[in-house]
């Protein structure tokens, strides 16, 4: 046998990880912009995209970058798996000592990434970047931070300052989060609950830079559903205290009714007062049904034991493969002038594990 050759991930210190759906007028802007921002920095790296089944020329203009750079890397679905698989996949398929997050809208200015690098030379495990005069709509400023102020009072869940998707991580802590068994992740409480030492830098933040918003109104939703039902049993005890309340009421109210027709002969007449106590009554058991469901539903989900998403191409890739992703018929085939990579034993698609160093 020859000389073993040595890991690439060994020579990889940076991997600027970013999330892609329908992109196109963002993807060349962002690549110019992240590899000319990377230069400055010195050390090596590399622009790791995952396209998440993109139906616009997102795909057309990626392979084209990553013909023309080796040092851009890309990952496709087949189709739209959403954001936190792409999440997963960019975690799994990073090479990079440490991780650098970022959106594809050109929002998080790449010129701001050393200021991440910056920050983690004292001492962190992840460095989120505050972001100053933010730009987003008055309705996504307000709901994020409601959101956030409901997890960190209500829920006791801890997340950074005004935490945002710009990031910079050490690969391991990335590796964890990604490899953990849940279906359905909320990274930014997964970063805290990991232990990891995290700190904040403030950065600019601009205006989309091309395109429309994909995050509206419902992924908000889920993305809060996804945090409240992942990392708290509290809306469960909300219910039974809730129900708790209602029966000392209705208890109350009852005898009211009873000391009243004794002492004076007085009671209530009329169907109102009774319509209004079933119609409430009947709307907090389905809001108390539609919370327990959303546990048991992501029990379901859990159980189906589904990977969560299916590759369908990759660029500058070789022979390197996620350990946790099986080689499935739907892959492209590998080429020619690279080496065929070598089999791998049977892996359960449920557990994304982390790949070998």
């Amino acid at each position: 046998m020859g000389p073993q050759q040595p890991d690439p991930s060994s020579r990889i210190t940076y991997s600027v990880v970013v999330p892609v759906f329908n992109e196109e007028g963002n993807v060349e802007a962002l690549a110019s912009r992240v590899l000319a921002a990377m230069d400055k920095v010195g050390e090596t790296f590399e622009l790791l995209f995952v396209d998440d089944g993109s139906r616009d020329r997102t795909p057309e203009l990626l392979r084209k970058l990553a013909a023309g750079d080796e040092r851009v890397r890309v990952v496709r679905f087949t189709r739209n798996y959403g954001q936190e698989a792409a999440v997963e996949a960019l975690y799994l398929n990073a090479r990079g000592r440490w991780l650098i997050q970022m959106d594809g809208d050109l929002q998080h200015p790449p010129e701001e990434i050393p200021r991440l690098i910056a920050r983690k030379d004292e001492g962190y495990d992840v460095v989120y970047g505050v972001r100053e005069g933010r730009q987003d709509t008055l309705f996504r400023v307000a709901a994020s931070r409601t959101m956030q102020w409901g997890m960190r009072s209500m829920m006791e869940i801890e997340l950074p300052e005004d935490v945002s998707t710009f990031r910079l991580m050490s690969a391991p802590i990335a590796r964890l989060v990604a490899a953990l068994p849940e279906r359905r992740k909320f990274f930014s409480a997964l970063l805290v609950w990991s232990g990891a030492r995290i700190g904040t830098v403030r950065v600019k933040h601009e205006a989309r830079h091309a395109g429309a918003t994909h995050y509206n109104f419902t992924k908000l939703l889920n993305h809060t559903f996804d945090l409240i039902v992942g990392f708290s049993s509290k809306p469960l005890r909300y219910i039974g205290t809730m129900g708790f309340v209602f029966a000392l009421v209705g208890l109350g109210l009852g005898l009211w009714v009873i000391v009243r027709k004794l002492v004076w002969d007085y009671g209530f007449v009329g169907w109102p007062s009774l319509f209004a106590a079933v119609v409430i009554l009947g709307g907090m058991q389905l809001i108390a049904t539609s919370v327990i469901g959303e546990y048991i539903a992501r029990i379901y989900v859990q159980a189906q034991a589904r990977p969560l998403y299916n590759i369908g191409e990759r660029l500058n890739f070789q022979d390197h493969q996620a350990a946790d992703e099986l080689h499935r018929a739907s892959l492209v085939p590998t080429p020619a002038h690279a080496p065929a990579p070598a089999p791998e034993p049977e892996v359960t698609p449920a557990l994304a594990k982390e790949p070998a160093q």
